[in-house]
């Protein structure tokens, strides 16, 4: 019996000396907090979107973070709330809602959004930088239209931007950069193809 309590004692102190209790896991989202203002898209405007890729060293559910010229550090107690191609399918779409509402005059034709994103580099430096690549391909299209008729657009996207604070400054750097990702994204399809945006091109539509 007295050797129960010494190893009883031993462990004690050993938990006492390095600590047993394990840091709190924290939870984090790229869906934006809801916009009270937002008075929210036409009833029956669709919007549809696939993420056909991510790198497979962003399929984690750790936060993934660079922390010098050739390494990465992935966080065991900083993860997504959710697996992250389902994090960008959910954020853009709402990012998505926010601006084609207020673009409701260009689209009025129109009530299906259909994308295809690739995501190419979704990374960030704390204290530093925060960074989204990636290159999408889009139809606004309508029920009864015919395919020569719908908005097609294909480009790339980057938004780099300074980062302060800690892992929280990094995903709200995410959500912004989403925000004008899809900005992006409406602005191309609702605008004029014109040629003078170099980083899309406008594939002709089939009759």
């Amino acid at each position: 019996m007295n050797h129960f309590y010494v190893r009883l004692s031993l462990a004690w102190l050993m938990c006492a000396g390095v600590g047993c209790t394990s840091a709190p896991v924290r939870y984090y989202t790229l869906a934006a907090m809801p916009d009270k203002t937002f008075q929210g898209l036409q009833s029956g405007f669709v919007i549809d979107v696939r993420v056909v890729h991510t790198p497979p060293q962003l399929n984690h559910a750790e936060l993934m973070l660079r922390t010098g010229p050739t390494e990465v550090a992935l966080l065991e107690n900083e993860r997504w709330v959710s697996p992250l191609k389902d994090e960008v399918k959910e954020a853009l779409r709402l990012a998505l809602q926010r601006s084609f509402s207020r673009m409701s005059a260009s689209r009025a034709a129109f009530n299906k959004l259909t994308l295809d994103i690739e995501m190419q580099r979704l990374e960030a430096e704390v204290g530093r930088y925060a960074l989204l690549e990636a290159s999408w391909s889009a139809t606004l299209s309508a029920t009864g239209q015919s395919s020569n008729e719908a908005r097609v657009a294909a480009c790339a996207f980057q938004a780099d931007e300074e980062i302060h604070g800690g892992y929280a400054g990094i995903v709200e750097g995410y959500q912004r950069e989403i925000a004008a990702l899809a900005e992006a994204i409406a602005r191309a399809l609702t605008s004029p193809a014109d040629g003078t945006d170099p980083s899309c091109h406008y594939p002709p539509t089939r009759g």
